[in-house]
């Protein structure tokens, strides 16, 4: 029975880990598709009045709510919304309600959105939109 030599064995060793190495690197790029950065993240007016508009952004154990004052579209452009959310990938959930009514979009419909993402963490340009028509969206694009 002939036996392994060293380099036999030297070489199946390196490919095992090579393996198991590769395989670990696409399972986590893999379980982190839908994670998010949100940078920026940001509110819209394109009404005439000025607003208050309620949003919400969740992950990863962090819940933000804030309310922010929007100015009337022909004084100001988008307003930024800083937090975690710029920093830290998480599936991420952002919901806003305006005048009752409610729009919450969540990180894997984000990730829908975007082209070519679903493969790790991704940065994605959220703006949440009250339209002229006072309809509440949200625009999402790459970074």
């Amino acid at each position: 029975m002939p036996g392994y030599s060293r380099r036999q064995l030297l070489g199946a060793g390196a490919t095992g880990t090579a393996s198991v190495l590769a395989g670990g690197y696409a399972w986590n790029r893999y379980a982190t598709r839908h994670h998010l950065r949100l940078r920026p993240l940001e509110a819209v007016n394109e009404t005439a009045d000025s607003l208050t508009l309620e949003f919400a952004v969740e992950g990863n154990g962090i819940e933000a709510q804030r309310t922010v004052r929007l100015a009337p579209a022909d004084e100001e452009g988008a307003t930024h919304l800083p937090g975690r959310w710029m920093k830290n990938t998480a599936e991420w959930t952002v919901s806003a309600e305006y005048e009752g009514e409610t729009l919450e979009i969540r990180a894997s419909q984000i990730t829908e959105r975007l082209e070519g993402a679903g493969w790790g963490p991704d940065c994605a340009r959220v703006a949440l939109v009250v339209t002229a028509t006072g309809d509440l969206e949200a625009r999402v694009g790459p970074c």
